[in-house]
């Protein structure tokens, strides 16, 4: 979900990170940067009572509040 909300391409560099802790809670750490990393946006955010699914639509829109689709759209595909 994280991916498809984002709407990347094959050249837009998007990495995340998702890991559960010792009490079983998920997390996803993500950003966004322009090709040359003088841009980077960056998320955090911890599940709790959501799912996977919902927590990778919360990350990808909390990056899209931060000039996200800018970025994306600004890379040649």
């Amino acid at each position: 979900m994280f991916l498809h909300v984002l709407q990347g391409h094959c050249n837009s560099p998007i990495p995340g990170y998702a890991q559960v802790d010792r009490g079983g809670e998920l997390s996803l750490r993500a950003c966004v940067f322009t090709p040359d990393g003088k841009t980077r946006l960056n998320a955090h955010e911890w599940a709790g009572r959501l799912d996977a699914a919902t927590l990778g639509t919360s990350v990808a829109v909390a990056l899209l509040r931060q000039g996200a689709r800018e970025i994306i759209d600004g890379i040649p595909h």
